[in-house]
């Protein structure tokens, strides 16, 4: 039982600890990269080191130039975007799909949009059209300046 006094609470912390994402504060929280205020809902990211460090960026193409200049592969835990079909929610940057358009505007001007479901993207794209693409080619476009 004693032991349990001891390794129980241990436990607890480390949990409470594992590196999540955080809600970003619209109109207040800073762009890590580009330094601008992050105010639209639609287009933010998020990067969590392993370490619990969190970088936050008014767009996925200010995400995409801090991580090539600013941060080592090995020490991002997760990468976060907003899901641009349900304002303000973060999805996993990993299982995300993009479209570029036109249409949509985003804060830098890259027009890359996020959504969690390729039936979300499909929808999206037969009201407005647009180009799909895929993490590595919305890496590279990012980068390319």
């Amino acid at each position: 039982m004693r032991k349990l006094f001891f390794v129980l609470p241990a436990i607890v912390l480390l949990v409470s600890c594992a590196p999540e994402p955080q809600q970003i504060d619209y109109g207040n929280d800073i762009c890590e990269f580009c330094k601008m205020n992050i105010t639209d809902n639609k287009y933010a990211a998020e990067l969590v080191t392993h370490k619990n460090k969190i970088y936050k960026f008014d767009s996925i193409e200010c995400l995409f130039q801090f991580k090539k200049s600013f941060i080592k592969e090995e020490e991002i835990h997760t990468e976060w975007v907003n899901d641009f079909s349900k304002p303000g929610e973060l999805i996993n940057l990993k299982n995300a799909f993009f479209l570029k358009s036109e249409v949509y505007r985003s804060p830098m001007g890259m027009n890359v949009l996020s959504v969690a479901s390729k039936e979300k993207l499909n929808e999206i794209v037969g009201k407005d059209g647009g180009q799909e693409m895929n993490y590595n080619e919305v890496f590279e476009l990012a980068n390319e300046e």
